[in-house]
Order: C-alpha cells, then sequence, then structure tokens
C-alpha cells in the first residue's frame, strides 16, 4: 500500500469549529498534575469563562468521557478510544508491531517506534521486554524531545536553522542532575548524533535507563520515526550495549525503509 504524500493546506478561520477545538484543549487540561479539576480550575487553565467550563465538562460527562462527584470531574478510560482510534486506522503504527516484537526477542529489550510531534516525542508503538523496566513508555506517553534517545534521533534530522529555532524556544529542565542542562551542549550532541546515523543517552529522563536509538527513513529518504531500545544501564556498559543493540535496530530500520 502507497504511503499517503502528507499536504499542507491552509485553512481560513471561518472553516474551523472552534467549539471543537476547545473540547480538545478541555481533555487535554488533565493530566498527572491535574487528575482531576474542578470547573473554576479548568477555566483558569483553558482560558474560558467558569459557565462554559462546566457546560464543557458536563457535556464529557454526558457522553461517558468523565465522570464527577459534583465538583471535581476526571476522564474516564473511554478517552483512550480516542487514541486507539488513530492506532486502529494508521498503517504503520500496526504494521511495525512484529518487527517490534521480532527485535525485542533477538535483544531481550523493549523495543519502539516514536514520532515527533512539535517539540515532544511521542512513543507511538512498544514491545516489552520480560525484564521489568522503571520507566514504561507506553503507547501515546509524551515526553520532551531533548530527554528522549528517540526524541534527539529525530531532532537531529532537523536543518541546523530549526534546530536553532527548536532550542531557543525550549526551556531545559533538568528531570535528573545528569541531564544536559547547556543549549550549545545539546546542539552539539544532537549534531554528532546526525553524523553517526544513531544516538545513546543515559540518565537524561530517569536515572538508571539507557536509551539506544536510530531514524526510520522510507524509501525515498523521508523520516518517518525513530527505532529504539530502552534498558537498564545496570545489565551491561554503554559499549557492550551499543556494539549488541545496534547492528540490530539498523537491519530493523533497514528492513522497514524497503517495506513503507
Amino acid at each position: 500500500m502507497k504511503k499517503p504524500e502528507l499536504v499542507e493546506i491552509e485553512v481560513a478561520k471561518r472553516d474551523l469549529i472552534d467549539g471543537l477545538i476547545k473540547g480538545i484543549d478541555v481533555i487535554t487540561a488533565f493530566n498527572d498534575d491535574t487528575v482531576r479539576l474542578t470547573a473554576s480550575e479548568l477555566a483558569e487553565k483553558v482560558a474560558l469563562s467558569r459557565s462554559a467550563a462546566r457546560r464543557y465538562l458536563l457535556t464529557l460527562v454526558h457522553i461517558g468521557l468523565a465522570a464527577t462527584d459534583g465538583r471535581s470531574f476526571w476522564l474516564t478510560p473511554k478517552v483512550l478510544n480516542l487514541g486507539r482510534s488513530y492506532l486502529d486506522s494508521a498503517r504503520l503504527p500496526r504494521a511495525i508491531v512484529p518487527f517490534l516484537q521480532r527485535l525485542t526477542l533477538q535483544l531481550q529489550e523493549s523495543t519502539n517506534y516514536s514520532v515527533l510531534e512539535g517539540d515532544d516525542v511521542v512513543y507511538v508503538s512498544r514491545v516489552n521486554a520480560p525484564r521489568l523496566l522503571t520507566t514504561g513508555f507506553e503507547p501515546g506517553t509524551r515526553l520532551p524531545a531533548y530527554t528522549s534517545t528517540a526524541g534527539r534521533v529525530l531532532l537531529s534530522a532537523l536543518p541546523d536553522v530549526d534546530l536553532r529555532a527548536y532550542l531557543d524556544r525550549i526551556e531545559l529542565i533538568a528531570y535528573t542532575h545528569l541531564t544536559v542542562m547547556d543549549k550549545e551542549q545539546l546542539f552539539q550532541e544532537l549534531i554528532a548524533i546526525r553524523e553517526d546515523g544513531f544516538g545513546v543517552t543515559e540518565n537524561q529522563y530517569e536515572i538508571g535507563l539507557r536509551g539506544i536509538s536510530v531514524p526510520i527513513k522510507s524509501r525515498r529518504g523521508a523520516l518517518i520515526g525513530a527505532l529504539s531500545v530502552s534498558m537498564l544501564i545496570s545489565a551491561c556498559s554503554k559499549a557492550e550495549a551499543t556494539a549488541r543493540c545496534l547492528p540490530a535496530l539498523q537491519a530493523t530500520a533497514n528492513t522497514l525503509m524497503m517495506w513503507v
């Protein structure tokens, strides 16, 4: 099946449904820090009046996407259907899973397929290794791209001008005491990843966690995502992990390049 070409179009404001846009803002206002929200709290987060925020929340309750105790509101598992619709309709995330399964079986490490969305890396598909990882990047997980090996591989593919613009607009946050906090150092590390064709990071988002990643490209050379493995640093040295995992990652990426 031929991969559809992406086309950028200009959309007139009159063609946009503001209520739908705001409804998505309402849903995404719920996160780890704000699992429950009152109408007043939501209004402040998404720039709505309190009465409008309450109507949005009551609508979500009515269609089963949210629940309430009369004061606070929270999302229900039915919201997962929104993400499931993407996974069910998108060809690549479904088709790549068997490749991840074989790679995980071969390496005995958790493997991921990720894409860049805005300034974040999004983990779209994942196959877990039998061993337990302290961090589970389940499908739908978003991380600041600079904290993730896959994110750095995807960032490294950007032209220098776009990479500089990215670094200018983001605020680096120290998720660990080893997270790179110098933007010029980060730029140079991203350029090195571009030149090497792969990336390895340790302790950037969580202490004790290592990632190794390679880009996935189409036959035409277009970047379509990143393939990565996640592992505990304690399992082996960085050099040993790279020597063991990189050839398998590159071979899988090359196979996918011929397939997509």
